[in-house]
C-alpha cells in the first residue's frame, strides 16, 4: 500500500475537507500548505513509531548522470549590470511620449509592491479629514486599519489555495487566475504601505520620483476592468493622516481614494472570472466567491468615502 502524508505522523492537518485534509508539515519537509495524500517523502513515520527521519542538509538530492559538475570557480555567473550612461543614452533617443510608452509597458508587466517598512512599531490612527475642517473626520485606528488588510490576502491566500488544488484546471489556467489574485495581492499590499516613508538616495531628484508615481496611478487607473467609482463631494481635496500627529505622515485623499479603488476594482474583476469560467462548477464559484465577498466585509468601513451607494463594498450582494 503507497504511503502518504495522511498516514505520517509529522503531517499537521490545518483545515478538513470532505475529499481530503490539507495540512503543513512539521519537519518542513514541504513548504506551505498541501493535501494529506502527497506521496511520503524518505522522512515518513507512521503514528507511534520512535525511530526518528533521516537528517537532511536540505539539498535536494540528484542521481545518477543527471547530477550536474560543480561550477567552475574561474569563470562565476556574470551579473547583470547596466551602466548609468547607457541608460542616459538610450532616454535622449526617446521621444517624449515614445518614453512614457516604453514605462507604461515595463511598469504593467510587474506587480507594484510597497518598498516601506513597517517594522518600526506605527501606532495611532488613520485620520480621513474632509477638506472642510468644520465637517466631522473619520478615525480608524491603524492596528485595525491593518488587521483589515491582513483579513483581506488570507482570504486571498485560502482562494489561492482552492484555485491551485482544483482539478479540473489546466496548468495554464492555474497560472493566469494565480496571476490575478497576485495583483490583488498587490493591491492590498499597496493600501497597507504604500503611504509609508520612504529613504529617497542622496543625490536624487524627489520630483523625478513622483512623476513615476504618478505615471503608476494613471497606468492602474486606465487598467481598470469596471467603470471608476467616484469621491464623494465631501471628502474631495482632504488629507489622509498616518500614526500620531508627531509623525507627520500625510497623504492626500484623492491618493488614499486611488488604492482604494484598484483593490476594490481587482477584487471584482476576479470574482467575475471566477464565476464565468467553465471549469469552475456554480457552486465551487460561489464557495470561491465566499472569500472575496468577506473581503469586501472587511472594507465596508471606507462606504463612506463612495458617492454613488452602488458602489459600497457589501459582503451580501
Amino acid at each position: 500500500m503507497e504511503r502518504t502524508c495522511a498516514d505520517c505522523r509529522f503531517f499537521r492537518v490545518t483545515q478538513e475537507r470532505e475529499d481530503s485534509n490539507a495540512g503543513r508539515c512539521r519537519l518542513e519537509k514541504v513548504i506551505g500548505v498541501f493535501r494529506d495524500s502527497m506521496r511520503a517523502c524518505p522522512s515518513f513515520s507512521r503514528h507511534g513509531e520512535a525511530r526518528l527521519p533521516p537528517p537532511s542538509d536540505g539539498r535536494r538530492r540528484v542521481s545518477g548522470s543527471r547530477r550536474r559538475a560543480p561550477a567552475s570557480a574561474s569563470a562565476p555567473m556574470p551579473r547583470p549590470k547596466v551602466s548609468s550612461s547607457a541608460i542616459a543614452e538610450a532616454l535622449q533617443t526617446l521621444e517624449p511620449e515614445g518614453l512614457k510608452a516604453v514605462l507604461v509597458e515595463c511598469l504593467g508587466g510587474m506587480v507594484a509592491l510597497p518598498m516601506a517598512e513597517l517594522s518600526r512599531g506605527w501606532e495611532g490612527a488613520v485620520v480621513l479629514a474632509p477638506a472642510d475642517s468644520g465637517l466631522k473626520s473619520k478615525d480608524v485606528p491603524l492596528e485595525q486599519f491593518l488587521r483589515k488588510l491582513v483579513s483581506v490576502r488570507d482570504n486571498l491566500r485560502v482562494l489561492e489555495q482552492k484555485l491551485n488544488s482544483h482539478d479540473g484546471l489546466s496548468d495554464a489556467e492555474k497560472i493566469d487566475l494565480q496571476a490575478r489574485v497576485t495583483r490583488c495581492h498587490g493591491a492590498a499590499l499597496s493600501m497597507a504601505a504604500r503611504w509609508a516613508p520612504v529613504t529617497v538616495p542622496d543625490g536624487v531628484d524627489p520630483s523625478g520620483r513622483q512623476v513615476l508615481l504618478e505615471l503608476i496611478r494613471e497606468m492602474e487607473w486606465d487598467a481598470l476592468a469596471l467603470p471608476a467609482p467616484v469621491l464623494g463631494d465631501r471628502w474631495r481635496g482632504g488629507r489622509v493622516s498616518y500614526g500620531t500627529d508627531e509623525l507627520g505622515v500625510e497623504e492626500s485623499m484623492e491618493a488614499f481614494f486611488h488604492r482604494l479603488v484598484v483593490l476594490r476594482d481587482r477584487l471584482l474583476a476576479l470574482e467575475a472570472i471566477v464565476a464565468a469560467h467553465p471549469r469552475i462548477s456554480g457552486g465551487e464559484a460561489g464557495q470561491m466567491a465566499s472569500y472575496i465577498r468577506r473581503s469586501f466585509g472587511s472594507l465596508t468601513t471606507f462606504n463612506i468615502l463612495f458617492k454613488d451607494r452602488a458602489d459600497y463594498f457589501s459582503s451580501s450582494r
